[in-house]
């Protein structure tokens, strides 16, 4: 190897690179055997209107060089050094990255050889670099920065801070570019990661943000993405980040949990943070992430940790020396550091159970994936929104039913969901789930029962009405397929509404709808788990219903003592005790005399509720007076 630089010029950005020859005859040396002998070839080029030839490239060819490079950018993504051309492109932002690194790597070299071809590529790349590192200096001394400098605040393995979706986000940078786009706005994209899981692993997904272009400087911390070190609340947002992660990393899997706030829909073609928002307040979902991604189609690749070549942190180089930006913001970065560590040595006593390193548990994402079961949608929901269910212990015990039905219902149901029920059909597979059909006009309790069954047996209550399940054969096929999996494995009990299009008898002259029952009893006979199905008309149900359905319940219209009940229980303060109510047992006699319906008590007492709470007062017998006086108004309007 010939201890020299060899140099290549060209003309235009398309000829081919020659060297200089002074009678301008070209002759193409990039394959002659003597540039193969050179340390390093340097390409240089003219850039119209200047005429100065300006640095293009360099290619270097030493092995001793290789070697040394071999060691500055291990973990460096992107560079490999056991390509055949091992090329950098001017301005070597890479070597900037890691400059202070390849200075000790010089002062420590002992191999003489080594430290003369060192001593070449030096002088080039320096020529390059120092403008950018004094330049740097000034503007982080300053705090800003301009659009032309942000590449050299984002070294590769930076953790760098954005909100997303109103929520705090920590990434780990994996590089950033400069781009144009169509209509000529310049930005700089910067493509980073973070940590997900998969309900049983977790891994890296990337992210992007792009920056646009900017006149002048502008503050650092005031970027839609910056370096973490320099949030102005560093400590504070390493805890939060933490402890968020901490609790995303013990949801990793099943789980059955109460939701209030924002969710992302992904049953509508839409990426995070862009739409398909939606709310709701103290209801419940599963978080399972392994049937999330059978159910939609993710466009982000999901690459697990253990499968993962560590890319290097550039502030935690061999020999602890830090790049440019780190020692120009030492302070910020070394107090940063720290309060990681602190976290690190919390996991390390063993007064925490996380198995995510402090750094890791930062990174992970603010949501989790999983299943809406208000609105029956696939969807993300937000950590912090998350939280355990408080149960009503006292919906079943309040249920308005006969104490034998109470029994019996129990009974059936929490021997069904233990898991340990052997009958089975004689056919495997059959018969080995629990179907009990309730009948009886509306507002009686029906659905009421289910839900109660849900809050004492502390299971999932998927519902729906028959109606959602879709009007064609092939539509009803599906949803069953789809509902009856779910439920069956989140050992969640099932209720059906208003089922009477499935469970009325069949004729010989409706072939559409017969299909639709055929369909609706096959699946039954299959079912492994709870269902609790509805209906209004008792008498006219199929008769192939009855050897699949184990336990109908007619539920008889409310007597005067049965409405009496209702009103108690509902006038009785919610188990959070949320509101009061100053009505006397004479103004419940009273009330119980109107022949209502539970769903129709419930409805007056609700609306009473909210006059009261308007007037900022308890609940008194004027407000419920109120609300039926209106109730019974509009109903004699609606009469022909």
């Amino acid at each position: 190897m010939t201890l020299e630089v060899g140099e290549l010029y060209r003309e235009k950005p398309h000829d081919e690179w020659d060297e200089w020859i002074p009678d301008n005859v070209p002759r193409d040396i990039a394959t002659a055997p003597e540039s193969l002998k050179r340390a390093i070839v340097v390409y240089k080029e003219r850039r119209p209107p200047k005429p100065a030839l300006v640095l293009h490239s360099i290619v270097v060819q030493s092995p001793l060089l290789r070697k040394v490079l071999n060691r500055m950018f291990e973990g460096y993504e992107g560079i490999s050094t056991k390509l055949k051309e091992l090329r950098f492109y001017a301005p070597f932002h890479e070597f900037y990255y890691r400059w202070h690194w390849l200075e000790r790597l010089m002062e420590e070299e002992k191999d003489e050889p080594t430290r003369k071809h060192l001593e070449f590529i030096f002088p080039l790349v320096h020529s390059q670099i120092f403008p950018h590192i004094e330049t740097m200096e000034d503007f982080t001394k300053n705090g800003v920065i301009s659009f032309d400098y942000l590449w050299a605040i984002f070294p590769p393995g930076t953790n760098v801070f954005s909100q997303l979706d109103g929520q705090e986000r920590i990434f780990s940078l994996v590089k950033t570019a400069y781009g144009v786009e169509v209509d000529g706005t310049r930005y700089m994209y910067v493509k980073c990661r973070y940590i997900d899981g998969d309900g049983t692993k977790f891994g890296f997904v990337h992210h992007r943000t792009n920056l646009y272009s900017f006149e002048g400087v502008r503050e650092i911390t005031k970027l839609e993405i910056f370096p973490a070190h320099l949030h102005p609340d560093a400590e504070g947002l390493v805890r939060r980040l933490q402890i968020r992660g901490e609790k995303f990393e013990n949801l990793n899997g099943f789980h059955h949990l109460a939701y209030s706030g924002l969710f992302l829909d992904h049953s509508q073609p839409s990426r995070l943070g862009t739409n398909g928002k939606h709310h709701i307040d103290n209801s419940r979902i599963i978080v399972d992430s392994v049937m999330f991604s059978q159910k939609v189609i993710l466009r982000d690749r999901f690459q697990p940790l253990e499968d993962h070549n560590e890319q290097t942190d550039d502030g935690d180089l061999i020999g602890g020396v830090l790049n440019v930006m780190r020692r120009a913001t030492r302070k910020a970065f070394e107090r940063f550091s720290s309060i990681v560590k602190q976290y690190d040595d919390r996991l390390f006593t063993g007064t925490s159970t996380s198995k995510l390193t402090a750094e890791q548990l930062m990174l992970c994402t603010a949501t989790v994936k999983g299943f809406c079961l208000v609105t029956k949608k696939w969807a993300e929901f937000y950590v912090n929104n998350t939280a355990p269910i408080r149960w009503n212990e006292q919906a079943f015990s309040r249920l308005v039913l006969p104490h034998g039905n109470k029994e019996i219902i129990h009974a059936f149901v929490e021997e069904q969901l233990s898991g340990e029920v052997t009958f089975d059909d004689i056919i495997q597979g059959k018969g080995q789930g629990f179907i009990m059909l309730l009948s009886g006009e509306p507002g009686v309790g029906k659905t009421l029962t289910a839900e109660s069954v849900s809050e004492k047996m502390r299971k999932p209550l998927y519902s729906m009405s028959a109606g959602e399940l879709g009007e064609t054969a092939s539509e009803v096929e599906g949803s069953l397929t789809s509902v009856l999996g779910l439920t069956s494995k989140w050992g969640a009990i099932l209720l059906l509404d208003e089922c009477d299009i499935f469970l009325e008898r069949r004729t010989t002259t409706d072939i559409r709808r017969n299909r639709l029952v055929s369909i609706f009893l096959r699946h039954l006979e299959y079912f492994k788990g709870v269902m609790f199905l509805t209906t209004n008309r008792v008498s006219t149900i199929d008769a192939a219903f009855e050897s699949r359905v184990h336990l109908t319940i007619d539920y008889p219209t409310l007597d005067e003592q049965s409405r009496l009940h209702i009103w108690r229980t509902f006038m009785t303060p919610s188990y959070d005790g949320v509101y009061s109510s100053n009505l006397s047992e004479e103004e419940l006699l009273s009330l119980a005399k109107t022949p209502l319906n539970g769903r129709q008590i419930k409805n007056t007492v609700k609306t009473a509720q909210l006059l009261a709470k308007q007037k900022k007062r308890p609940l008194e017998m004027q407000d419920v007076e109120l609300v039926h006086s209106v109730r019974m108004g509009t109903r004699k309007r609606k009469r022909p």
